[in-house]
């Protein structure tokens, strides 16, 4: 195997450990923690534009794959008519190999689209659990705003109530009071009115 299919090989094993370490079931802050990580690094963002220029040159190498594959059929179809052993083991054998360079450029090719999407998809995923925790956390202190209202509302009617019973309290007093004035009138004007038949009787 040449060099660049060997490079090819390599980084296909590569995308299939990125691959694993995606779908693996690890705990959220680890994902969270390894994304930002990766996001974050220059080092890895100059490494995912050299590997995007590889990929350009693998698809070009699947191309020529396509390209060796159908000549080689043609070559086959031209020697069928005499047979000789040699050049039909040399055929077989190119055709083998244009099959291996073919499916490991496509299934790299193929590989890099699913770990772009599945790479979308986790980050989407991690987002949006982030934005669960928050809103959980939004409405747990939107219930304890709540629960505070209305212990507040519960104590200012208590407060309302006891001062309603004042009020009723004041006026039953006020009402209590007024009949003792007009009491007090009254024997205030029969005090007067016996100071006057008793200044009269001495006057007699």
């Amino acid at each position: 195997m040449t060099i660049y299919y060997t490079l090819t090989f390599v980084l296909l094993i590569l995308e299939m450990f990125v691959f694993g370490i995606l779908v693996l079931p690890l705990p959220m802050h680890w994902r969270r923690a390894m994304l930002k990580s990766f996001k974050s690094n220059p080092v890895v963002a100059k490494a995912m534009h050299a590997v995007r220029i590889i990929f350009a040159f693998i698809f070009v190498l699947f191309i020529d794959t396509v390209n060796r594959l159908q000549r080689i059929e043609e070559e086959k179809q031209e020697g069928q008519e005499g047979y000789d052993f040699a050049r039909e083991a040399s055929l077989k054998a190119t055709r083998f190999y244009a099959h291996r360079n073919l499916y490991l450029c496509g299934f790299t090719l193929f590989l890099s689209l699913i770990l772009e999407r599945t790479t979308s998809l986790v980050t989407d995923m991690l987002e949006r659990e982030a934005q669960l925790v928050d809103l959980k956390k939004d409405s747990a202190n939107a219930t304890k705003s709540t629960d505070r209202l209305a212990q507040i509302e519960s104590e200012y009617k208590q407060e309302i109530e006891l001062l309603q019973h004042q009020i009723k309290e004041l006026k039953a007093m006020s009402g209590d009071m007024d009949s003792l004035k007009k009491r007090a009138e009254q024997q205030a004007e029969e005090y007067n009115r016996i100071l006057k038949e008793r200044d009269a009787l001495k006057q007699k």
